[in-house]
């Protein structure tokens, strides 16, 4: 018997990630010593405070059973408190805000929950993937809007027309933007809001990042005043603690918008293990000039470092002040997956940017995600840019 994947899964391009991760493993059983900067996955510990918590906690019986599907009331309330200390937003605890399984799948689980077959979305290009292939897997149609450098791949819409905006039922937006770093104003998401209100579409926020600003800390969407008729956003607390493998964030916003999320996720999966709430409530309480800016002050070190290494190779270098990610110029007359094929070939795993969306090609990711010997093996395996 031939089996055959659904349609919609036919319809995914591939995920640049696991491509990355097949030629690694393909590499690193070769025997290849490979310097990893591809994926976002933080070398840094979680702080002692949360992996305690979750010790404590874990030894109670209590949090052996299924979790409430929308989250502990004591995870939504921090959250709440968070929100509130960390932008000014007040968000209603009960109906406002959800626990995910991490923000990525939050962020899928939303669009299956919002977008129709036939339906429009709207997303940044590049971007991470995950928008488009949801919307894909929900029967949607992608559309995309460019992000430029001659912009600082921050967004124009006056570029987009009227009658593009009243065809979309979701609009994407990412800040800090993975994966050029970019960072945006308030006025940003004040002008989204506007069109979102004009025109009637929901506003889909990835906050991710939002902790790994070096300058300016980034705003939320939600501090645009109204913005809460309008969007939903997620935020994650993998990057900001290091805690990736945990599996936990959160959504924020209109109570419509949470509702339907916790709608299909009460049918597709049963919450997250309480003992994780529990630290991620830890981190949530915690101060951050000893939860997040100590690894904020590795992360800036590294990027101080890599971007002069790759300046004095010759490469042009996008910082744009926020995230653990480097975005790079290719050389000249190479495409992005050629460029990083002959760099895996070298012992260097970077992402190209093609794997992003068509404005990513030209360009290469590095996450900033390993011990600064390492960085400085990069620096000597990565050939002068020509």
């Amino acid at each position: 018997m031939k089996i055959q994947k659904s349609l919609r899964l036919q319809k995914l391009p591939p995920y640049i990630f696991a491509q990355i991760d097949e030629k690694k493993r393909d590499l690193l059983s070769k025997g290849k010593d490979l310097v990893d900067l591809g994926i976002g996955d933080p070398d840094l510990p979680t702080p002692t405070p949360m992996i305690q918590r979750l010790a404590e906690t874990a030894r109670d019986q209590k949090n052996h059973r299924y979790p409430s599907y929308g989250g502990l009331k004591e995870f939504r309330d921090a959250c709440a408190e968070w929100m509130q200390r960390r932008f000014s937003v007040s968000v209603d605890s009960k109906t406002e805000v959800m626990s995910l399984i991490g923000s990525k799948e939050g962020l899928a689980h939303f669009t299956e929950a919002f977008v129709n077959p036939g339906d429009f979305t709207l997303i940044p290009d590049p971007a991470y993937p995950v928008y488009a292939n949801a919307t894909i897997l929900a029967g949607g149609t992608p559309a995309y809007y460019a992000l430029k450098k001659e912009n600082k791949f921050k967004p124009n819409w006056s570029e987009i027309p009227d009658h593009v905006w009243k065809t979309v039922k979701v609009v994407y937006i990412n800040y800090p933007h993975n994966p050029t770093s970019a960072t945006v104003e308030l006025d940003i998401y004040a002008q989204l809001v506007e069109r979102a209100k004009r025109f009637g579409f929901i506003i889909c926020s990835d906050g991710a990042y939002c902790e790994q600003g070096y300058e300016v800390p980034p705003p939320s969407v939600l501090q645009v005043p109204g913005a809460k008729d309008v969007a939903i956003e997620f935020f994650s607390l993998s990057k900001s603690y290091n805690m990736t493998g945990w599996r936990i964030g959160f959504a924020v916003g209109n109570a419509d918008l949470i509702a339907g999320l916790y709608q299909i996720k009460s049918t597709l999966d049963s919450g997250v293990f309480q003992p994780v709430q529990w630290a991620g409530i830890t981190a949530l309480q915690g101060k951050d000039s000893e939860l997040i800016q100590p690894s904020k002050e590795v992360y800036f070190y590294r990027r101080e470092l890599m971007v002069k290494g790759l300046q004095n190779l010759g490469y042009e270098v996008f910082d744009g002040g926020a995230s653990f990610y480097l975005w790079v110029t290719n050389p000249a007359g190479r495409t992005s997956a050629d460029f990083c094929s002959q760099l895996l070939e070298l012992g260097v795993v970077v992402t190209p940017g093609s794997g992003f969306g068509k404005q990513g090609e030209g360009y290469f990711r590095i996450a900033l995600t390993v011990p600064e010997e390492r960085l400085k093996e990069a620096l000597k395996r990565i050939p002068k840019c020509s």
